[in-house]
């Protein structure tokens, strides 16, 4: 039976992966592409697993040609590096290319908050408040809490971004918050409660921030709340 059909068209991973970004592979390539990077994300690919082409091409029913084209894809989206005559291996970052990306990634989010608190309009702040509410995750053990949980985080900074109305870098941040999230659930079989609970206090305090127009401690907030995840996650142990 061919995968690539018989995918769940779950409306989480859909929003999770199916970006304005994603433009290129095209068709059956872009399939492969976008089905991969969702186990990335959800962890079902761990950092320096090797992954065959010929397993690949098997596993989704289709020629080589597709899989290697997204395998091109996403190791030029920064989640493999390719194994001549083989396939790839996916990437294993260090603790403190980890931490790294973290702060670079927080400043940018940051900078999105404060645009937001700036240039909002109407009710996009009571909107981003009700986003922030739905996070309240618990244990997210099977497959379709991780995905809606990670949706409504996506929702949640797309709606900051909307707000901010800076779409040049919005495109180049989202890319990065996927890579984001492939980081923080590796190995991650589920959120503690207290985790989820603090995480979802700081998207709270962040949107009334913003709401507030206050757009010094929406910045501060915002940078703190991700520079901090591999910490809250467990991936990290020591507070920066």
């Amino acid at each position: 039976m061919n995968e690539l059909h018989t995918i769940a068209p779950h409306r989480s991973h859909l929003a999770l992966v199916q970006t304005d970004e994603i433009t290129d592979p095209s068709g059956k390539a872009g399939r492969v592409a976008v089905e991969m990077e969702r186990r990335l994300m959800l962890g079902e690919y761990q950092f320096g697993e090797t992954l065959s082409i010929a397993q690949l091409t098997r596993q989704f029913d289709t020629s080589r040609q597709p899989v290697a084209a997204a395998i091109g894809h996403l190791r030029s989206s920064g989640y493999v590096e390719v194994i001549p005559r083989v396939g790839c291996r996916v990437v294993s970052p260090s603790l403190t290319e980890i931490g790294d990306f973290f702060v670079a990634l927080g400043k940018l989010e940051a900078a999105a908050a404060g645009f937001a608190a700036r240039r909002y309009e109407n009710d996009q702040a009571d909107t981003l408040a009700e986003i922030a509410d739905r996070g309240n995750a618990m244990w997210l053990e099977s497959q379709t809490e991780r995905l809606d949980y990670i949706t409504s985080l996506y929702d949640y900074h797309r709606q900051i971004w909307a707000m901010a109305k800076s779409p040049l870098l919005e495109g180049r941040v989202a890319s990065m918050r996927r890579l984001a999230t492939f980081y923080l659930w590796q190995g991650q079989a589920k959120l503690l409660p207290t985790s989820a609970r603090l995480l979802s206090v700081e998207r709270s305090e962040i949107a009334q921030s913003i709401r507030a127009r206050d757009t010094y401690r929406a910045e501060i907030l915002m940078e703190k709340h991700v520079a901090h995840k591999p910490f809250v996650n467990g991936i990290m142990t020591k507070t920066p």
